[in-house]
């Protein structure tokens, strides 16, 4: 399956926007420059793997979203530093709140 660029494009940018970033302040953080990022949000250039899973990290979204951002639900659950009982409970509530949104 083929990614269409502008999508991809424009899921970087709306993701950017969300967390504030301007295109610098992001290229920084990314330790590319500012046009690099420029050419990705306009489609002109696509993102390497390591840097999509850099992207995935600084905007807080799973690569699915930036891949697919029609699909919705692209923010992501870290459960990194919960205790196993803390990580079953997110689960659980994850499920209920699935089960919930099918219903309707």
């Amino acid at each position: 399956m083929s990614v269409e660029p502008r999508a991809l494009g424009e899921a970087i940018r709306a993701a950017r926007m969300r967390k504030g970033l301007t295109q610098e302040a992001l290229a920084e953080l990314l330790d590319i420059t500012p046009i690099h990022l420029k050419n990705m949000e306009s489609a002109r250039r696509k993102p390497s793997v390591p840097l999509l899973f850099a992207l995935m990290e600084l905007l807080d979204l799973s690569v699915d979203a930036l891949v697919f951002p029609d699909r919705g639900g692209g923010e992501s659950i870290r459960t990194a530093g919960l205790t196993e009982e803390e990580q079953e409970a997110v689960i659980h509530l994850v499920d209920v709140l699935r089960r919930k949104n099918a219903s309707l």
